[in-house]
């Protein structure tokens, strides 16, 4: 271990690091905030927040920006042509469904990347009314469309993960074909298991010699170990959003995707990990939509401590109640107050506000502040503890 990364030794003993044989030495970070992270309830970003964030996931080390689907509106096309224009060194795609016209609005934008889009699934397929033989034609049109107009293209089967192995095998095959040079194995649902995702993942590399990226939403609570389990199949491409966002319950998560990866995985990426705080902030501003204090990297929280176990334990010797130094994320320790508190929690805090204090105070001043913070209900602030220490001393 580093250091700075205080991980479990398991991790790299031969019986695990021996499932990992077809684990990508790199993964490519493909970044969907601003096509589905835009269809979470209540989200619009307008077309100049939309190049911000762009703007933002490309200084993060993102290497895959979806930049909207064109076709949907006047103003997602304009975002989309405006990134094309202003975000430079990054993949740029446009998103369409299995659509002459939707592809040819991602060529108006100029980009040179397309994700093109078709369910596969009986269920989908039930709710549009539409067979199996209108799916695949309108995968060979739109993807010869796109090819035939320079354009580097990936098939998303939407639902694959609920897709009648023999038809996928199918529809993904007619995308090839076509020519598609890339196929995205889609969990819309979010409802594989990660076992269930490597299976799939894997007979998708055993039919064909193009690159996977693997596409997963949390409904249960999984997808970034649905992705994981996609790369250990041989996936080279994780889909992901800031902050999780994304339809129903949201999309795999590029905090979480990108400490999974560098730190237990020790898998290479582009992502700068100290960018990732910033972008979460840029994200949440723009959209209304906060995340949990406690979410890793991004929370306000998560780098906090409050109890006086912890934080005698983090001011000893911090590897003994953390897996990595906050500073490889660009953050730093803290300790909150609280009638949870110790006396290293209390000469913490007098350090952080420069006052010395009496030894044989300080018993008083801790019980002073155990009963403020029944009385907050929680923190005490530092303004009150010098209101504290002021009166005990």
């Amino acid at each position: 271990m580093s250091q700075q990364w205080w991980l479990s030794p398991y991790n790299t003993v031969p019986e695990v690091t021996a499932q990992l044989a077809n684990f990508p030495k790199q993964v490519k970070i493909y970044d969907t905030t601003l096509r589905d992270g835009e269809q979470s309830v209540g989200v619009s970003i307008a077309a100049e927040d939309k190049v911000s964030i762009a703007l933002a996931l490309a200084d993060a080390g993102v290497d895959r920006i979806e930049a909207g689907f064109p076709a949907s509106t006047t103003e997602d096309k304009r975002a989309v042509a405006e990134i094309v224009k202003q975000v430079k060194n990054v993949e740029i795609w446009g998103f369409s469904r299995c659509n002459v016209n939707d592809v040819q609005a991602c060529l108006d934008t100029g980009v040179k990347f397309i994700n093109c889009e078709i369910m596969t699934s009986e269920l989908k397929m039930k709710a549009w009314e539409v067979d199996e033989a209108t799916i695949l034609s309108r995968i060979q049109k739109s993807v010869s469309f796109a090819k035939q107009h320079g354009l580097y293209c990936a098939y998303f089967a939407v639902d694959a993960s609920r897709t009648r192995l023999e038809f996928l095998k199918q529809a993904y095959g007619c995308a090839i074909d076509a020519g598609a040079d890339e196929l995205v194995i889609v969990d819309t649902v979010g409802v594989t298991t990660p076992q269930a995702m490597f299976y799939l993942t894997a007979q998708v590399k055993s039919w064909f010699n193009v690159p996977l990226a693997v596409h997963c939403h949390n409904d249960f609570g999984l997808a970034t170990a649905c992705s994981l389990a996609g790369l250990q199949a041989g996936a080279t491409s994780a889909h992901v959003t800031v902050n999780g966002l994304g339809e129903k319950s949201g999309n795999t998560d590029i905090s979480d995707m990108a400490l999974a990866l560098i730190g237990l995985y020790g898998t290479k990426t582009n992502l700068k990990l100290e960018k990732l705080y910033p972008l979460s902030k840029l994200v949440q501003r723009v959209t209304g939509v906060p995340v949990s204090p406690f979410k890793p990297i991004v929370g306000d929280t998560t780098y906090v401590r409050e109890t006086g176990s912890a934080v005698a334990q983090v001011m000893t010797f911090p590897p003994s109640v953390e897996g990595y130094a906050p500073e490889l994320v660009g953050r730093e320790r803290d300790v909150f107050l609280s009638k949870k508190s110790g006396k290293k929690s209390v000469e913490y805090a007098l350090d952080k506000i420069g006052i010395s204090f009496p030894s044989e105070k300080m018993d008083d001043l801790l019980t002073s502040v155990k009963e403020q913070g029944v009385k907050n209900k929680g923190i005490v602030p530092l303004d009150q503890f010098r209101e504290l220490v002021a009166k005990v001393k």
